[in-house]
């Protein structure tokens, strides 16, 4: 199984209703998130199964963006709370993910998506120093017959990509 764990792109600093769930992604961030996508998608051409993001404007409409340049626009983009700025890692959606067996799209927020990382990666030394607005790290995880469901320290880095915008 394949995890792709992303930052929401770049996003402005306040929203017109003053609320900083609704904080639209800026157009560098739009640029950057879509740059992304479309080297992923040459990269790995992923075959996503499922789509979670956190409930904050800017989190969904990367993961819609990100949708679109895999060409997996019509895989619904599933919301949680629990992928919410500050929240600790979504342990049970991880879970979840993980039972399934098919490779995934998660984007959520700092520092809740370098938590996640930090506790699915055997060598933390592979991660990224910070991840920036929309930074994307993917991590697999071997799959099939006699391999352990554990999450913590399962997973190894496959990809690290940063927009240049």
């Amino acid at each position: 199984m394949n995890l792709y764990v992303m930052r929401h792109g770049l996003a402005a600093d306040s929203s017109p209703t003053g609320r900083d769930r609704d904080r639209p992604l800026t157009s560098e961030g739009i640029l950057g998130v879509e740059e992304i996508g479309k080297t992923l998608r040459a990269q790995h051409g992923p075959t996503l199964g499922r789509i979670v993001a956190s409930t904050y404007q800017r989190a969904h409409h990367t993961a819609e963006l990100m949708a679109g340049a895999l060409g997996a626009a019509a895989i619904p983009i599933e919301t949680f709370s629990e992928l919410e700025p500050d929240e600790s890692p979504a342990v049970s959606l991880l879970r979840e993910l993980a039972a399934s067996d098919a490779d995934a799209l998660l984007v959520g927020h700092h520092p809740m998506v370098i938590a996640l990382l930090r506790l699915l990666v055997r060598d933390v030394a592979e991660l990224p120093l910070g991840l920036h607005p929309g930074m994307l790290v993917g991590v697999a995880r071997a799959s099939g017959p006699g391999v352990r469901a554990e999450l913590n320290g399962s997973f190894r880095v496959t990809t690290v990509l940063r927009p240049n915008r």
